[in-house]
C-alpha cells in the first residue's frame, strides 16, 4: 500500500486527473456490464417459440402480448415494433427488420464506444504529465549544485515515467473492457436480427396460406 501511495505522490498533479478517468471508466464498465449481461441478455429460445406459436395462427395481438412479458427487453422491443409493422401491412421485410433493429441498437451500443475515448484521453494525460515532469526537472536542475542534480533528475524521471505507466495502464484496461462489452453487443444484435428474420418468414408463410400441423405447432 505504501508503494502505491509513493507511486501516485511521485507522479504529480496529472496523476490525479487520470484517477478521475479511472473512476469514469469504471462507472461506464459497471453500468454497461449490468445492462448487457443482465438486463439486455437474451434468452431467445422460449421467447421465439412463444411468438412463433401465435404467428403461425395469425394472431399478431397475442404475439404482441408475449413481448410485454419477455425478460429480454432488446429482443421484445424490436419484435413489438416488427409486429406493429405486420399490422400496418409492411411492404419490405428487409426494411421492417432494419427499422425494428434501430429500436434497440442505440440502447445496446450506448456508451460502449466511450471506453476508446477514455483510453485515448488517459494516454494523452499521461504523456502530458511525462513532458511536464521532464520540463520541470530540466528547468530546476540548472542552478543546482552538482551533488543535488542527480537526486532532482531522479525525481523528475520518476514523475515522468509514473505518468506514462499509469496512462497506458488505463488505456489497456479500457480497451480490454471494450473488447468484452462490444462482443456482447454484437451477440445481442445478431440474435435479435436472426429472430426478427425468423418472425418475418413465419408471418410470410401464414399469409401465403401455409398452416403447420398440430404437432408441428406444439413442437415450435
Amino acid at each position: 500500500m505504501q508503494g502505491v501511495i509513493q507511486f501516485f505522490q511521485a507522479g504529480g498533479k496529472f496523476m490525479v486527473l487520470n484517477i478521475f478517468m479511472v473512476a469514469f471508466a469504471l462507472a461506464v464498465i459497471v453500468e454497461r456490464t449490468y445492462s448487457l449481461f443482465m438486463s439486455y441478455g437474451i434468452n431467445d429460445k422460449p421467447f421465439v417459440a412463444a411468438v412463433d406459436r401465435y404467428l403461425q395462427a395469425g394472431n399478431i395481438e397475442a404475439a404482441a402480448k408475449v413481448c410485454s412479458q419477455s425478460p429480454s427487453p432488446a429482443l421484445s422491443r424490436a419484435t413489438r415494433n416488427l409486429l406493429k409493422l405486420f399490422r400496418n401491412g409492411m411492404e419490405s421485410p428487409m426494411l421492417a427488420v432494419e427499422e425494428s433493429l434501430m429500436e434497440v441498437k442505440p440502447l445496446v451500443m450506448a456508451r460502449v464506444g466511450w471506453l476508446w475515448a477514455i483510453a485515448n484521453i488517459a494516454t494523452l494525460i499521461g504523456l502530458v504529465g511525462t513532458v511536464n515532469g521532464l520540463i520541470g526537472t530540466f528547468a530546476a536542475i540548472g542552478p543546482l549544485p552538482a551533488e543535488e542534480k542527480a537526486q532532482k533528475l531522479s525525481e523528475g524521471i520518476s514523475e515522468a515515467m509514473n505518468n506514462t505507466l499509469f496512462g497506458l495502464s488505463i488505456a489497456v484496461f479500457c480497451i480490454f473492457a471494450h473488447l468484452v462489452l462490444n462482443n456482447q453487443v454484437v451477440k445481442i444484435v445478431e440474435k435479435t436480427e436472426h429472430a426478427l428474420f425468423h418472425f418475418v418468414n413465419v408471418h410470410a408463410q401464414y399469409r401465403s396460406g401455409f398452416r403447420p400441423a398440430e404437432g408441428e405447432q406444439k413442437k415450435a
